[in-house]
């Protein structure tokens, strides 16, 4: 290989990487915009933060996807208090609409107890693509089963990404959660992170803002850092 091919090289992947931490920082400075924003017009109690983990696997077959994963989930000081499995079944489509089903099984460490939750789902997907940007709004009906109760949640995840580059795709998302029963805003999730494909292998980084409804007038606040590993066949 000439000095000149390796310099070329070279000079690509110093913009290549240029542009990914462009990106990167325009999207965590909206990310720590809206979380002011939001903040600032609600009472917040003292913030946490957390390490979640996923791994999982996924495949397709003929107009339809599945993925299974295992979540663990960690607090500040290294102490483990949730791990959760989830099974989805996604019905692909060719328009901009699909569905799909799933169940999750979830685990929270209390005090004095671990409680369990069996929880079956449904799924509605919007797709939209303009250009290199991806938009995809995902509504999700849960049915809670935990301690003798049925919970009736519905959660709204609307994300951004940015598919320009092979490897990696940055994106931005943020998630609405209300209880039916209440017809209450509970809880708003945002996350800034990057897919990174090698491969049959997806490795996702993110960073993460949650806020969640206490008491009326009163909310909690934690960030959460995590890792997600999956393996497609």
């Amino acid at each position: 290989m000439t000095a000149t091919k390796k310099n070329t090289q070279s000079t690509l992947r110093t913009l290549f990487f240029f542009k990914i931490n462009k990106i990167s920082k325009r999207l965590f400075q909206l990310t720590l915009l809206f979380i002011a924003l939001f903040n600032s017009t609600n009472s917040v109690r003292a913030s946490e933060f957390e390490n979640w983990t996923f791994i999982g696997i996924n495949s397709e077959w003929k107009k339809m996807e599945f993925s299974v994963h295992s979540a663990n989930f960690f607090m500040q000081d290294g102490g483990y208090f949730l791990n959760h499995t989830q099974l989805s079944l996604d019905f692909l489509s060719k328009n901009s609409f699909s569905i799909g089903i799933g169940y999750k099984q979830e685990y929270v460490k209390f005090p004095l107890r671990w409680r369990s939750e069996y929880r079956p789902m449904l799924h509605l997907y919007y797709t939209k693509i303009w250009g290199h940007f991806e938009f995809r709004d995902r509504s999700r009906w849960e049915f809670r089963f935990m301690d003798g109760e049925l919970i009736h949640r519905y959660r709204n995840q609307i994300q951004l990404s940015f598919n320009k580059f092979n490897a990696i795709a940055p994106y931005i998302s943020t998630e609405f959660s209300f209880y039916l029963k209440e017809l209450g805003y509970s809880r708003q999730r945002t996350v800034l992170g990057a897919s990174i494909a090698i491969k049959n292998l997806d490795f996702n980084l993110f960073f993460g803002h949650q806020i969640d409804k206490v008491i009326p007038g009163q909310w909690h606040n934690k960030f959460m850092m995590g890792t997600g590993l999956s393996f497609g066949f």
